[in-house]
């Protein structure tokens, strides 16, 4: 089969739908050799080094949005593939080629006003026909499946929940020295509780300022790894007074290979979210042994079970307390992540691309 794989969200400083792009486009290479996949990217060259993934275009193309709509159709007539992959949304429209397409969440469509205004206007033209168009519609979790089944008309025998896995790389137990040199690189000498993931207002970071403010202890950092992503500057305001004190420290982006070092230091991974997909921080800290502090929503409550604390996103007592007692009780800590690392094991890369490549077969049938 050849396969056109949209490999748009790969780029130097990805975050959650790049790393998923990635991840799985190395997956699918590694498992079905005898598959070619053809990169499709408005960035050139990008994806695995592998004999059965392909280039289509070696030069970037500065837009990506008339990249998908225009110079992407250019490609394809050429290359004309069985299928189409689009990792991220959206699709040309009007495409003559099936395609499959998954989705990650449905927040703009539920909350628009966590998104920049230009980018509601878009997508408000292109993702409700781009998800219609598909042939299969991946989620990464049931809880995406339900709000595309409330919001669309869409057949349920099209959709299909196809989970994220986590890499190798965060399942290891990483040497004292590799903690160190890690901790010493960004500068980190007291305990802290971490947080990974776009500095952006769905991620409810405000709300965790308030909470570490009334339940941590003196003495524990909270530390931000994530890059500012959009309506970044609210949130910042929020956050500031904490990082006056010296309490709080946002270290924008932190590439992948120093993150399992990062995890296993910290006291828990905190992610107060209103509202997610999937959660892979969550995932990787769990693969990490790192017991989570996360909202009760799904699909969050789900995959986090009884392997750390749940709490309503904007409970702030609730949350006060569950870093309270994480600071203060080692054992526990130990124990829950002993448990995430189990409840993690079963979510592998190479299973998504399993499944993913069942839905290629299922939508050609």
């Amino acid at each position: 089969m050849r396969i056109g794989y949209d490999a748009s969200p790969i780029r130097r400083r990805r975050s959650g739908i790049g790393y998923y792009a990635s991840a799985l486009l190395d997956a699918l290479a590694a498992e079905f050799p005898e598959d070619r996949f053809l990169v499709l990217s408005h960035l050139g060259r990008v994806g695995p080094s592998r004999a059965n993934v392909v280039t289509t275009q070696r030069l970037a193309f500065p837009i990506k949005e008339l990249w998908m709509q225009l110079g992407l159709r250019r490609t394809l007539s050429r290359a004309r593939p069985d299928l189409c992959h689009f990792t991220n949304s959206v699709a040309p429209l009007g495409l003559d080629l099936p395609y499959v397409v998954t989705v990650h969440d449905l927040s703009l469509v539920r909350h628009p006003e966590w998104h920049p205004r230009t980018r509601r206007l878009w997508m408000r033209r292109i993702l409700r026909p781009s998800i219609l168009g598909a042939r299969r519609v991946l989620c990464d979790s049931e809880a995406t499946r339900r709000d595309l089944l409330d919001w669309l008309p869409l057949e349920e025998s099209r959709t299909a929940v196809v989970p994220l896995g986590v890499r190798a790389s965060f399942c290891r137990t990483c040497a004292p020295e590799e903690r160190d040199a890690v901790l010493l690189r960004y500068g980190l000498s007291k305990p802290y509780f971490l947080y990974v993931g776009n500095i952006e207002p769905r991620k409810n970071l405000p709300a965790l300022a308030d909470a570490f403010r009334a339940g941590a202890p003196d003495g524990v950092e909270l530390i931000l790894a994530g890059r500012r992503a959009w309506l970044w500057r609210g949130v910042a305001r929020r956050l500031g007074p904490l990082e006056r004190e010296g309490r709080a420290r946002r270290l924008d982006y932190v590439a992948e290979a120093d993150l399992p070092a990062l995890y296993q230091s910290a006291l828990a991974l905190v992610y107060p979210s209103r509202m997610e997909g999937f959660g892979l921080p969550v995932l990787e800290a769990m693969a990490s042994a790192v017991p989570v502090i996360a909202s009760d929503i799904e699909p969050l409550a789900s995959l986090v079970g009884d392997a750390g604390w749940l709490a309503p996103p904007d409970d702030v007592a609730a949350w006060a307390s569950a870093l309270a007692e994480a600071a203060r009780d080692g054992d526990r800590r130990a124990r829950l992540g002993q448990r995430a690392r189990a409840r993690a094991a079963g979510f592998t890369w190479e299973r998504t691309a399993r499944e993913t490549m069942a839905q290629y077969r299922a939508a050609l049938a």
